[in-house]
């Protein structure tokens, strides 16, 4: 029990055990006008006893179970902001806006695949490897994730600020691509200065939406990530076509200008909830390292990790398995389009039964379909048919991740920790990134370098990481039915 004195009239004492709000016996009049003096106090599970000198009887007001942790008494959180969230509101306008960011940031990224093998045939042609153009765009999402950690140190200037230096460094990432002529140069143009602008501009999107929305977040953060599909149909066939009439270098430009002008209508759109801390206040890194004490949070990143990997392989793969099945460059242009609107419709369609089910539930199923679908249908798509088909499927159940594992991470640390937890989720969501470089690899040592190693290394990992997310499941529930 701990003890502090006020003055000579009443003692406070404070119990770790739940927060209860106890008074004075006065007269319910004198309690009416002065309830606005009572106390909550932001700790875990307090007892608060109020004990006039020369009185010995209290009386139980109110009880109310917290989920503030022991750090946010040092720094105490501005729990008001939580407490009246509109659950929708201008917050639908805040989703529009990720949706437009996430049209850009993963559209582009999403296109990877059509560049490279454009790459591949065309100025890096006997210079570089598979291994080596797959790595650039791993290095743009490793990039992305690690260095979220920086969106919070500069959120004392506001998130407009924030979002217009993202906005300008991404898209002078795609323009400056265009002029490169070796493999470097596109490590650190769309790679690590494409990468570095996204991380701030996608972190702000993140942190923002989940402050206008409870039981429809599933849903707004579907709408917002959807715009990565729509993006990746868009930006497709788009790229395909610019690289063909104009090539590589006019294609970049021009669809980086055209992602600054959308960045800039978005930032216009987003607002927050919660103003921005003063200038004056101390820098402090977002990464605490105590939530690694949480077991469920360290086996959700596992889970989540493993799974991503899977994501990026046929995302980066399919142009180049369809020109290895005879189909031409605007075909397989088409069918990446595909897969991506199809991911699109996926993300919002089962963000919306994600919020009825479960999120956690949801994103184990969409992980294991996804895997059963590189290992069994992705293996005999041998025509334009067939390949369609994986495209349609997969593309409809494999991109959940960036529609659900904020809201995942909210529920399993409390809306409270959700900031240094999304921090700790995108940096160690890094290592997903390795996926097709490694999966080059497995090809380069497969004989004739057929695709089965990597359409099983994609399936494999994606059930890997689902059966992880389904034993978090059973440890948190303690039932295989359960909503999470």
């Amino acid at each position: 029990m701990n003890h502090r004195e006020d003055d000579d009239s009443h003692k406070n004492y404070i119990n770790d055990n739940e927060l209860t709000v106890v008074a004075s016996p006065f007269s319910h009049h004198q309690l009416s006008s002065e309830s606005h003096d009572l106390e909550k106090l932001s700790t875990i599970n307090t007892v608060h006893h109020h004990i006039e000198s020369g009185g010995h009887h209290v009386e139980r007001l109110d009880t109310t179970i917290t989920n503030v942790d022991v750090a946010s008494v040092i720094e105490p959180i501005d729990v008001e902001y939580y407490d009246d969230i509109p659950d929708g509101g201008y917050g639908w306008f805040v989703a529009i806006a990720g949706f437009l960011l996430n049209f850009i940031m993963f559209g582009t990224a999403s296109i990877w695949g059509v560049f490279s093998k454009a790459y591949a045939t065309g100025i890096l042609e006997g210079k570089t490897t598979t291994v080596a153009l797959m790595g650039v765009g791993s290095t743009s999402l490793a990039c992305l994730n690690l260095m979220t950690p920086f969106n919070p140190m500069l959120a004392r200037f506001g998130i407009h600020v924030v979002m217009v230096i993202g906005s300008v460094l991404m898209s002078l990432g795609i323009i400056l691509a265009g002029f490169s002529y070796e493999i470097w140069h596109l490590y650190l143009t769309q790679g690590v200065l494409f990468g570095f602008g996204a991380s701030l501009v996608y972190m702000s999107v993140v942190a923002v939406i989940p402050q206008w929305f409870t039981t429809k977040r599933g849903a707004a953060m579907g709408i917002a990530s959807a715009g990565t599909g729509i993006g990746g149909l868009s930006l497709s066939p788009m790229a395909s076509s610019l690289i063909a009439k104009y090539g590589i270098a006019w294609a970049y430009r021009i669809i980086g200008l055209m992602a600054f002008g959308i960045c800039m209508v978005a930032t216009a759109l987003i607002r927050t909830r919660i103003p921005k801390p003063p200038m004056n206040q101390k820098i402090k890194s977002p990464i605490k390292l105590y939530m690694l004490k949480d077991i469920n949070f360290v086996i959700w990143l596992f889970g989540v990790v493993i799974s991503l990997a899977g994501y990026f392989v046929p995302l980066y793969y399919l142009p180049k398995y369809g020109a290895s099945i005879g189909l031409d460059d605007s075909t397989t242009s088409n069918l990446l389009g595909i897969a991506c609107a199809l991911n699109a419709v996926g993300r919002i369609v089962l963000g919306w039964v994600a919020d009825r089910i479960g999120r956690l539930n949801m994103y184990i199923i969409s992980c294991t379909v996804a895997g059963l679908l590189c290992c069994i249908l992705w293996k005999f798509a041998t025509s334009y048919h067939t390949l369609l088909a994986f495209s349609i499927t997969w593309g409809f159940v494999c991109g959940l991740y960036f529609a659900l594992a904020p809201p995942i991470t909210g529920t399993i640390v409390g809306i409270e920790k959700i900031s240094p937890g999304l921090s700790i989720l995108f940096v160690a969501s890094s290592i997903a990134s390795v996926g097709p470089p490694i999966a080059s690899a497995i090809q380069s040592s497969t004989p004739g370098e057929s695709y089965i190693g990597v359409q099983m290394f994609s399936g494999a990992i994606y059930l890997f990481g689902a059966l992880i997310c389904f034993g978090l499941k059973i440890k948190m529930t303690k039932s295989i039915f359960s909503f999470i």
